[in-house]
């Protein structure tokens, strides 16, 4: 565990950043944070995550902002140890909110949502190549063995049998509609409402935290997307989604949303499986992305 200072004037000064800066609170785990009025330092904490992660948005970001993808520019990358024990980022600052920090309900951010659509079929559309000479990136692959999930949550106890009933039928439901053949692409993999910036009045400003991207099926992008902001979310995205999102992408992500709900419940003893199955099934099922 990092005790000593981080030295944050001397990493700035290299790097031709001037100005007072302050701490930030940190959403996650794997950074300390401090900033500038102009520059945000990212400083990668003795989490398991934190190396790696750097390490993949310090490939992941630039491509992906080059591509035209609303994300701050990777200013600076430093991994050789010499300032800091760990790797540190510094990056251009976007001035903004944290979305889930501003609101959690999407009716009220809806042109955010849209917009962050938009930004999903400029990443998966734009970026066909990532150079990634020492492995970087990350890999996602889907959960197939949900029914095994579901045994152990039994096993557990931690459903009960009128839920495991449920959820037995929304898989066998399922199963036939996510072995579709989509080409992998390039995906954040992390899109969640602590990772997007805003404004209060309801605009984009930016997808941040490149952690864990990499090539996949690109509706993982879906999966930490509440369920009520999806529909906007394909809105924006449009009525090109077909053609990158393949047939029934709303069946794997429903997959995807039920699959990391059982494993939260099977991992933590105090989490509950609590997702609204009706509504996750009418969505699944409707093959209307306006639904």
């Amino acid at each position: 565990m990092n005790t000593r200072p981080d030295p944050v004037d001397d990493i700035l000064a290299k790097h031709g950043a001037s100005g007072p800066w302050e701490p930030l609170q940190a959403t996650g785990v794997a950074n300390r944070i401090y900033a500038t009025e102009d520059v945000i330092l990212r400083i990668a904490t003795d989490h398991p995550e934190g190396v790696c992660d750097a390490r993949t948005e310090s490939v992941a970001a630039p491509v992906a902002h080059a591509a035209g993808v609303m994300t701050p520019r990777l200013l600076a990358f430093d991994d050789s140890r010499i300032l800091v024990d760990s790797p540190f980022s510094l990056w251009e600052r976007v001035h903004g909110e944290t979305l889930g920090l501003l609101s959690r309900d999407p009716n009220a951010m809806s042109n955010t949502w849209r917009a962050v659509g938009q930004q999903l079929f400029v990443l998966h559309s734009r970026v066909r190549e990532c150079s990634d000479p020492n492995g970087y990136l990350d890999t996602d692959e889907r959960n197939l063995d949900l029914d095994v999930l579901l045994d152990e949550l039994v096993a557990l106890r931690r459903v009960n049998t009128t839920s495991a009933r449920e959820i037995g039928l929304l898989i066998e439901e399922l199963r036939p509609r996510i072995d579709a053949q989509v080409e992998p692409r390039f995906c954040h993999n992390d899109l969640h409402d602590m990772n997007i910036m805003c404004t209060h009045g309801d605009s984009l400003l930016a997808i941040i935290d490149w952690g864990d991207a990499g090539w996949a099926d690109p509706t993982s992008d879906f999966f930490g997307i509440p369920l009520a902001a999806v529909p906007l979310v394909m809105a924006g995205y449009g009525d090109e989604m077909s053609g990158l999102l393949g047939d029934s992408p709303e069946a794997r992500i429903a997959w995807d949303k039920l699959g990391g709900s059982m494993e939260e419940c099977r991992d933590n003893p105090t989490h509950s499986i609590s997702l609204p199955f009706h509504q996750l099934r009418a969505f699944a099922l409707s093959g209307n992305y306006r639904w």
